[in-house]
């Protein structure tokens, strides 16, 4: 993986299946929301899905909750909450023709049988899910969907989840559920086809969790697009400002502040030298570790800027959206100026 930055849409979202993944903690829904955005603005029928069960989508868009049915909530962009117990009877059904079954199922408590038989079943028919959809072609031959996101499992378990076919294929050695597992891992293997995206912080913990997240997904053979740096801070101060509000002193500090119609009492100032050393002190190490994940994790790093509003909806996800958008020399009005380094923008 080369550590240029995705020139346009069309390197950005290169793959149908954008996978997304990252530590705990670090917002990789909130990432997946924007990078679907992103695919809707660039023209792409997009969908964005979740495996989780937790229903943050429907909260930040406010629309109602979702669930199996893929529904267009607004144009452009359609989302689903994939639950294994329906893919287990749309499984069912598809293969077997057994529909009748399922009200079978839910009262013998069949369906924990079946999801914990074999390893990896139930991430299987998951992702089982989320290839059929890939498939799926309209009456026109054209893909159902030009951009399939999925908010994946964070990068403790995207391993195992991505690799659930080869687990399942070396249990189930005939019939259509060892067809299926090869298919999908032929899928998962073609970075034309699904490609994972890993979200941090550009703090110490979350960037070796991500550096170690793209060497484990490469080594499984998945492709890894570029790593994208949540809540990033901007600098407010350049180096000859920072120097010289070192050089006043907290007295020298009040008095500018004085001279220029403030009142700054002493302690105040005080207070103002040191949030001034801990923003540059917070600067320094996002470029520290941002480099760490070019270097160590041979991947691109593309920045979201911390957003610090009251509240956070889907507007701020359009301004997240468009922040993405001008690192690949795309058109981001809502962004500009937010970027930590706009030199950085494509």
């Amino acid at each position: 993986m080369s550590t240029q930055t995705p020139k346009g849409y069309d390197e950005l979202l290169s793959s149908h299946v954008a996978v997304v993944t990252g530590k705990g903690g670090v917002g990789k829904t909130t990432v997946a929301a924007s990078l679907a955005l992103a695919g809707v603005a660039s023209g792409r029928r997009t969908l964005l899905v979740e495996v989780e069960g937790r229903q943050g989508f429907s909260r930040t868009f406010q629309t109602a909750p979702w669930d199996y049915t893929e529904r267009e909530f607004r144009p452009g962009l359609w989302g689903a909450a994939l639950d294994p117990a329906e893919a287990v009877y749309e499984y069912l059904e598809l293969f077997y023709g057994l529909k009748r079954v399922q009200w079978m199922m839910e009262r013998s408590n069949a369906l924990d049988f079946v999801t914990t038989a074999a390893p990896g079943l139930r991430d299987l028919l998951l992702i089982g899910k989320i290839y059929e959809i890939e498939q799926r072609r309209r009456p026109d031959g054209r893909r159902a969907y030009d951009l399939i996101v999925v908010d994946a499992p964070p990068t403790g378990r995207i391993v195992p989840f991505l690799q659930s076919p080869e687990g399942v294929t070396e249990i189930v050695r005939v019939g259509p559920i060892k067809r299926q597992a090869a298919q999908i891992a032929d899928m998962l293997a073609n970075p034309k086809r699904a490609q994972a995206v890993i979200v941090t912080l550009l703090e110490e913990m979350p960037v070796q969790e991500a550096v170690e997240g793209v060497a484990a997904l490469k080594q499984a053979g998945v492709a890894v697009g570029p790593v994208i740096a949540n809540q990033v801070v901007k600098p407010r101060l350049d180096e000859a400002a920072a120097a010289a509000l070192d050089g006043l002193g907290a007295e020298g500090f009040a008095e500018r502040a004085g001279s220029a119609g403030a009142t700054l009492p002493p302690a105040s100032a005080e207070l103002g030298l040191a949030l001034g050393r801990a923003h540059r002190a917070r600067v320094e190490l996002q470029t520290d570790l941002r480099e760490r994940i070019r270097d160590d994790g041979d991947s691109p790093v593309l920045d979201l800027p911390l957003l610090t509003g009251p509240t956070f909806d889907a507007a701020d996800l359009e301004i997240l959206a468009d922040a993405l958008a001008l690192q690949v020399g795309e058109d981001g009005p809502r962004a500009r100026g937010l970027l930590p380094h706009p030199e950085e923008a494509a």
